[in-house]
């Protein structure tokens, strides 16, 4: 985490997994080589009911994820910074109300903003792991950090959730406990630096928001 002087509200890297850089890679390149098979195919009208039902699935879902990103080119880029971007959590300068942090990536000289929460909705952080450690009873490379937060949304509120007003953001990637830890640490003195009050939870793996009168939510 670092502070510079002509933007004084802390900054932090987040920390990209290479597993997810070849899974990324894997998954966009079978999607692209069966499009391409399949556009061939009509082409040469051969396979054509199968190479109908594929591009009837990838088409509208492409779409949609253009439109959920906000249009073609942002789609392409925070598909290329997967590769090339760095991502990062910061906040507005001094005096910009309300405060936020904010989640984005640099690309190309270019910064992209994916995400922004206001600081007073935090409610905890915390990092636990996946299935696959709980499984199989051991450290299987998948905690990750989590930052909860209220959604202010009655038409998200789940009674039978476990915090049915909050939601979650997921901070950086999948890695063993001990890289989660010290990434969950360095990310909490950012949100305390960034004016978060946050104080330990249950255990070494949570901090919640501490109540203005001083009691803990959790």
């Amino acid at each position: 985490m670092t502070t510079d002087a002509a933007a004084p509200r802390p900054k932090m890297t987040i920390p990209k997994s290479r597993g997810e850089v070849i899974f990324h890679f894997v998954m966009s390149a079978i999607v692209v080589f069966f499009s391409l098979l399949a556009i061939a195919n009509l082409c040469f009208r051969v396979a054509l009911i199968s190479s109908t039902i594929w591009l009837a699935i990838v088409v509208p879902s492409l779409g949609g994820a253009c439109r959920r990103a906000g249009g073609l080119r942002r789609f392409l880029a925070d598909h290329l910074a997967v590769y090339f971007g760095r991502y990062f959590v910061d906040c507005p300068p001094h005096g910009v109300q309300p405060v936020v942090v904010r989640f984005g990536y640099q690309l190309f000289g270019r910064r992209y903003l994916q995400r922004e929460i206001a600081l007073e909705k935090i409610e905890s952080v915390q990092w636990s792991p996946g299935q696959g450690t709980s499984l199989a009873g051991r450290d299987m490379k998948d905690w990750s950090v989590v930052l909860w937060f209220d959604h202010d949304d009655p038409a998200k509120r789940n009674p039978r959730a476990w915090k049915p007003d909050q939601d979650i953001h997921i901070v950086g990637p999948e890695r063993r406990k001990e890289l989660t830890a010290a990434f969950g640490l360095s990310f909490v003195d950012f949100l305390r630096a960034a004016g978060a009050s946050l104080v330990p939870g249950e255990d070494d793996c949570v901090f919640v928001r501490e109540e203005p009168e001083g009691g803990n939510v959790v």
